[in-house]
Parts: structure tokens; sequence; C-alpha cells
């Protein structure tokens, strides 16, 4: 017996170009909301599994606000280099 699959592919005018992705960069990220901390944390693609191992590994953004967490990734492009300068920075003042 054949069975037959169901596609809407007729009915797409056009797919979006990966050119066209606003804010690219965010691809390489994880959000984890700690109930025992109450933080966010924001975890780069990079270093996803060994988070789960060791909570306080360096290359964690944490904040109480996730919105915090999307303006630094925002501001700094997702480099989290860019993002420490930033911070820092910002802690001198």
């Amino acid at each position: 017996m054949k069975q037959e699959v169901y596609t809407d592919y007729e009915n797409i005018k056009e797919f979006a170009p990966v050119s066209d992705v606003k804010d690219e960069f965010m691809h390489d990220w994880t959000f984890h909301f700690n109930p025992y901390t109450e933080l966010w944390n924001a975890i780069p693609r990079n270093l996803y599994n060994a988070y789960w191992s060791n909570y306080e590994i360096k290359g964690i953004l944490r904040s109480k606000d996730i919105n915090t967490l999307l303006y630094l990734l925002h501001r700094g492009k997702g480099d989290i280099d860019a993002v420490y300068k930033f911070t820092d920075t910002v802690q001198e003042k």
C-alpha cells in the first residue's frame, strides 16, 4: 500500500533568502531560566553542553530580566567579547 504525503509547495510564493533574516547572530544563543536563582541565562551554542555540567562556566550571560540579555546581545551583535567590553565600560563610569 502506497502512502501519499500532502505538501503545499504549489501555494508557496517564495522562500525568504537567508541574507534577509534579521539578527542572524541570535541563532547561536539559547536562553534558559533557572527557577532556583531566578536568573535568565544566555548560553552560546559552543558552551551549551558544558553549561549543564558547570553552571559557573565563563561565557554565559546572566540577568534577572531577559530583555537585558537581548539588549546586550543586540548591542554586541552576538559577540561575547563585545558584550564584556561594553559592560566593563559601563561599570567603570
